[in-house]
């Protein structure tokens, strides 16, 4: 994939936001609702800040975070605008479709909240409804229009392409569309024939596939790929089903999923179960294993009159959705999995200014049998912080202290993403001290303390102490050379071999700070 498409600014931003790891998610089928009054949510996606993200189609761009706090956004929104389907973007931010009055595709960026819509491009009468990453970087959307459409965005230059050859006639694409493993862009197609189709991101040929779908099928409002490499979908229609496609054979096959079942939308879990709302007559979250093809369902702690929508998994691990019922909400259910950072990085080195300080020692989670990327895109990796803050350019896996940062304290953060989970996670290090030249001499000072013969190193260290005091750079990084003269002149005899090393080490350290 080529996901280099991230404005530093965007970047430094919401890896400040990323929070220190994440607490494992609640348990299986536990489900617990946030009440998000006069809201029209529809869809939820995890975003790059480690927040969950839906659109509510009262007119707002919404964010919730895994402790339930919810949030809206609507400045920068098209009048009359009508967000409809959200994801995370390779530049950090949260992309969207508008089928408001002015159809558009949208951007907010997760830090500033600042909302940018783009029209240009997009065929006269388009209804945008559903988006996707691209394994070209670009943003993929369906358009059930006239004429009806598969579109692309580029994110960084913002121009839109739309395609309509191969379209099955009478075509109405609908939200569900999603990056397959084959590299084709697949959707679902709710037109006078229904289908499952794809769209060759490169040569932009589409076909559509139909052979196997129930009598009475209605492909609807999500698509999404599994541990085992197949797309999985929702079948709204006569038989309510959870439907796969063989991105090869194109082999389709259906799943009741209940009796007077509606199925609304689907996501893959970190258990690697296909998770799906259904607001059917029993309203539940759902659950399907993709070998054994069994369903499970959960219903207790949804509100009264749910009717469970969008649904995508959390940097928590849980499932997070939203509920269009008689009380708007947003709703969690847990899938029993481990939290995602189960090593938080830790800062190497001796904490010193001008010593190279290194990050690592992360481990995380297997989520769907997957471990995360710490390149996946240009907002994951390393980022180093001094007092909590970004330290501008220092995004590699080492870093050296420079003379301000001396008496700060300095950590690391690594973000890192589960590519077929499309979710980002984050852990942070424990800070350390920075220490500066002074700091260093007075523990090299108590170190030498009795060591060597008679007082002579502890001399040295002082002369050198006041050397510094008196800002006198060159007296001292001279008077840190006889020093180290001296230890290697003594060991084996009056200092032993370790010692010896542990000393050179620290003065080094010392003459690093010093720029000797």
């Amino acid at each position: 994939m080529t996901h280099q498409l991230v404005r530093s600014a965007v970047l430094a931003a919401v890896l400040l936001a990323a929070g220190v790891g994440v607490a494992g998610a609640v348990p299986l089928g536990s489900i617990t609702e946030f009440p998000d009054p006069g809201s029209n949510n529809a869809q939820v996606r995890a975003g790059s800040d480690g927040n969950l993200w839906f659109t509510d189609r009262a007119g707002a761009i919404g964010r919730i975070t895994t402790a339930g706090a919810i949030a809206e956004f609507s400045s920068g929104l098209n009048a009359g605008s009508q967000p409809f389907s959200i994801v995370s973007g390779p530049d950090g931010n949260l992309w969207f479709t508008d089928a408001g009055t002015t159809s558009a595709i949208g951007t907010i960026d997760p830090s500033t909240h600042a909302i940018a819509e783009f029209s240009t491009g997009l065929n006269p009468g388009s209804k945008p409804a559903g988006i996707a990453l691209g394994p070209d970087g670009n943003l993929w959307f369906t358009d059930g229009g006239s004429p009806a459409a598969i579109g692309m965005i580029n994110p960084v230059t913002h121009a839109i392409s739309e395609y309509s050859s191969g379209l099955n006639a009478g075509s109405v694409p609908q939200q569900g569309i999603t990056a397959g493993s084959d590299g084709n862009i697949w959707f679902t197609d709710l037109g006078t024939s229904k289908a499952v189709g794809m769209i060759d991101p490169t040569t932009h040929a589409i076909t559509e596939f139909s052979s196997g779908l129930n009598a009475g099928s209605a492909p609807g409002a999500a698509i999404v790929v599994g541990t085992d490499g197949n797309l999985w979908f929702v079948d709204h229609g006569k038989i309510g089903a959870i439907g796969t496609i063989n991105p090869t054979t194109h082999a389709i096959t259906e799943f009741g999923s209940g009796a007077g079942s509606v199925p609304g939308r689907i996501a893959t879990g970190p258990d690697g179960n296909l998770w799906f709302t259904d607001k059917g007559s029993t309203p539940a979250i759902g659950t399907i294993d993709p070998t054994t093809f069994a369903i499970t369902k959960y219903s207790s702690g949804l509100n009264a009159g749910s009717a469970p929508g969008g649904i995508g998994t959390g940097a928590d691990g849980s499932l997070w959705f939203t509920d269009q019922g008689k009380i708007r909400a947003m709703g969690r259910a847990g899938s029993g999995a481990p939290a995602a950072s189960v090593t938080a990085p830790s800062v190497s080195g001796t904490d010193g200014v001008g010593v190279a300080q290194t990050c690592g020692g992360d481990t995380w989670s297997s989520w769907a049998g997957q471990q995360p990327s710490r390149s996946a895109f240009g907002f994951d990796g390393y980022r180093w912080l001094l007092d909590g803050s970004p330290i501008a350019g220092a995004t590699g896996p080492s870093y050296t202290p420079v003379a301000a940062d001396a008496g700060h304290h300095l950590s690391c953060r690594v973000t890192a993403t589960y590519t077929l989970l499309a979710v980002t996670v984050s852990a942070t290090s424990a800070d350390v001290p920075v220490k500066g030249a002074a700091e260093q001499l007075s523990e090299l000072a108590a170190a030498v303390a009795g060591v060597g013969p008679g007082a002579s190193l502890a001399h040295k260290v002082a002369a050198i102490e006041a050397d510094v005091a008196a800002n006198d750079t060159a007296d001292a990084c001279a008077e840190l050379g006889a020093f180290n003269n001296e230890v290697q002149a003594q060991t084996g005899k009056k200092i032993d071999t370790s010692e010896a090393a542990s000393l050179l080490t620290k003065a080094q350290d010392i003459g690093a700070a010093l720029g000797c």
